[in-house]
């Protein structure tokens, strides 16, 4: 899973006070916190990005519904249960269609979806979500997003990031909840212009809407509410990830352009007087991928000069010219271990040019024939080659799955089997932190 580290902390005062933000107009906001919203009291409210470059949506809810234009009195559309409409984009304006057709006029936007009954939802694409729906036309497409307060939007988020649990794991449901709330705050108080806080995947936190909620996680929610992650009396980042293998991992072992944080330092997964680790349950605690050459040269043509997961990779040329087709791949070897004995640099030579590859961006680069990315950097290397002196084969074997950095998933899990309660998990995997409320 990904995970967008936003460095910077903040104190609940700045939480607070910066609710809501990222650069939307003050004329909605205005609007979306009248009287008819429907973000619980209490609760700070979030924006999560269903969908960002949509030319159709089609919305609705599970009881009656109503759609308005960005003044709440104006109203645009209403339905019933089972009703849906499709909203699309003609221009730069909104319309809605009627389930026989017809379409209602142009508005502005952004067009505002609420259900019109207590304890009704109203739905995007078929699932059901608390809140309201909001959908703001955009340059590249409709941007649908889903507002709701921030203990509403975690029921949906903490089954999803730590999967359904059995009696005597809660402790893991709960420790997801705070982390998963601690790093909510962090991206409610970021500076983007964007009309969204978070992405609903795991670009930021999966999250499912009603349809994901579970009793178990429901429950962890409820046992920890208000209940963040702090260091030096502020709140900080939570990254997270499923499995870290035997040990979690520095930050710039991995995100090697982000600084350093005292709470995000290597932390042994060991379980004590045992040669096991908290994380073994894990199905990728151990894992070995092998690429043969032309699954091997098809994934560097693709992806060793490309950009990869939003942001230019750490390919670097360290001889040569300007950059020209793949040569003859004749080496590949891993240069150098971190901290956490993860793979530093990734060394490739293909023609008569050197490639140096770094930290996480690793996993960027050896993706499968379908592009799913490589589990973990915490791997070894070994290559076979052919007759030319070309690398004909590589296999990769490894442990963990995702960045690693934070609290291990499974590593929960075996902590809340072996009695640990949720705190006590928390500040093992971020070190120097204390848990308290928002």
């Amino acid at each position: 899973m990904f995970r967008r580290l936003a460095i910077a902390v903040f104190g609940a005062a700045a939480c607070a006070s910066a609710l809501p933000r990222g650069g939307a107009d003050p004329a909605v906001d205005s609007e979306i916190n009248s009287p008819e919203s429907v973000v619980d009291q209490g609760d700070q409210p979030v924006r999560i990005a269903l969908a960002t470059s949509s030319r159709a949506a089609r919305v609705g809810g599970t009881e009656s519904w109503r759609i308005y234009s960005r003044n709440s009195s104006n109203l645009v559309l209403s339905g019933r249960a089972g009703d849906s409409a499709v909203v699309e984009m003609r221009g730069r304006q909104l319309v809605a269609l009627r389930s026989g057709g017809s379409a209602t006029s142009r508005h502005q936007g952004p067009f505002i979806i609420r259900a019109s009954s207590p304890g009704s939802f109203v739905r995007h694409a078929g699932k059901r979500y608390r809140g309201e729906l909001i959908i703001t036309p955009t340059d590249s497409g409709m941007v649908v997003v889903n507002r709701l307060g921030v203990e509403s939007y975690l029921r949906g988020v903490v089954p999803l990031e730590i999967g359904t649990r059995q009696p005597g794991e809660e402790a893991a449901v709960q420790a997801q909840a705070v982390a998963a709330r601690s790093y909510s705050y962090i991206h409610m108080n970021g500076t983007s212009a964007r009309p969204f806080d978070m992405y609903g995947s795991v670009q930021d936190q999966a999250y499912g809407g009603v349809d994901a909620e579970k009793p178990m996680s429901d429950a962890a929610v409820v046992a920890t509410k208000g209940m963040v992650l702090r260091y030096a009396g502020r709140i900080v980042n939570t990254p997270y990830s499923s499995t870290c293998g035997g040990s979690t991992a520095a930050v710039q072992e991995v995100w090697w352009r982000e600084p350093s944080q005292p709470y995000l330092m290597p932390v042994s997964d060991r379980i004590p007087g045992t040669d096991k680790s908290y994380c073994d349950p894990s199905p990728r605690f151990r894992w070995t991928t092998t690429f043969a050459k032309a699954e091997l040269r098809a994934t560097l043509e693709k992806y060793l000069e490309q950009v990869s997961g939003g942001r230019e990779m750490s390919v670097a040329p360290t001889a040569g010219g300007s950059r020209a087709a793949l040569g003859a791949v004749t080496s590949m070897r891993i240069d150098g271990r971190t901290a956490s004995d993860r793979a530093a640099t990734l060394a490739i030579r293909a023609g008569n040019r050197d490639y140096v590859v770094r930290g996480n961006d690793i996993r960027f680069l050896l993706r499968t024939p379908t592009g799913t990315i490589l589990n973990s950097t915490y791997v070894t290397a070994e290559t076979t080659t052919d007759g030319a002196g070309e690398v004909s084969s590589l296999t990769l074997r490894g442990g963990g799955y995702g960045h690693g950095i934070g609290m291990c998933q499974w590593g929960a899990i075996g902590r809340a089997r072996a009695g640990q309660d949720y705190q006590t998990i928390l500040t093992t995997y971020y070190p120097g932190t204390t848990v308290g409320s928002i």
